[in-house]
């Protein structure tokens, strides 16, 4: 149970390190400004389609109206051909009855005329509802087209602000990177003139090394030599003394 615990414990870390790393990977948010543009912009479109909306309802209502009131020219045309034929029928056989058909002809003309004109006043209604509903979406249409316009130049701005962003901060890194180079060539340099001295101070001391080893070597040379000299020195002052003492003698046989 332990080990389970754990392993949904090391899981769940792992998972939070992800989210927590998708979202640092995510663009910057957008400012307020610019969330506050898009949904008026969304607002404005949905108020251009209602429009839109309410126009084409009218303009499908008026099309019913016109099929009716063809409908209706229809009834009327047939109800006067059938009133001219009972009114001649009324003529040639002036009855009681003939003029009572001929009667209840008009009736149902003026009915069906009555309405006609009912139905092309509210066609007329209709056309007028339709123009409003046009000058509607225009009015829609140019509010949607003043919030697009808002949006671009939120956008514009917040894209301005971001350049700007990024231009600070590139500047502040290539002056990192400057002061980086700066101290690694500092450093650099400190290591070579470093080296140079422990190069000079290991030549130092291999000469000090090389002059203590021929000094007694030197010495021993010296005291080689001096009784040598001596040696010549005393062999010298006998032949000295003799030739000294032939110089006189010659002198005299000259003489």
């Amino acid at each position: 149970m332990a080990r389970a615990k754990k392993a949904a414990a090391k899981k769940t870390a792992a998972r939070k390190t992800a989210a927590k790393k998708s979202a640092a990977a995510k663009a910057p948010a957008l400012p307020k400004s610019v969330t506050n543009a898009e949904a008026k912009v969304k607002l404005q479109q949905k108020a251009v389609d209602q429009a839109q909306k309410k126009v084409t309802q009218a303009q499908t209502k008026l099309d019913k109206h016109r099929a009716k009131i063809d409908t209706e020219n229809g009834k009327l045309s047939k109800l006067r051909a059938d009133v001219t034929a009972k009114r001649s029928k009324a003529s040639s056989k002036p009855t009681a009855a003939a003029k009572r058909a001929v009667d209840t002809a008009r009736g149902r003309v003026n009915t069906v005329r009555l309405k006609l004109q009912d139905l092309r006043g509210e066609s007329k209604l209709i056309r007028a509802e339709i123009q409003a509903a046009k000058k509607v979406v225009t009015r829609e249409v140019k509010k949607l087209r003043t919030a697009e316009r808002n949006l671009k130049t939120k956008l514009r701005e917040h894209e301005r602000k971001l350049a700007k962003k990024a231009k600070a901060e590139q500047k502040k890194a290539e002056q990192k990177a400057k002061a980086a180079a700066r101290k690694a060539a500092a450093k650099a340099k400190r290591a070579a003139k470093k080296k140079t001295t422990t190069t000079r101070k290991k030549k130092a001391t291999a000469k000090k090394k090389t002059a203590t080893r021929k000094a007694p070597a030197r010495k021993k040379a010296a005291t080689k030599r001096k009784p040598a000299a001596k040696k010549a020195a005393a062999r010298k002052t006998p032949a000295k003394k003799a030739a000294r003492k032939k110089r006189p003698a010659a002198k005299k046989k000259s003489s």
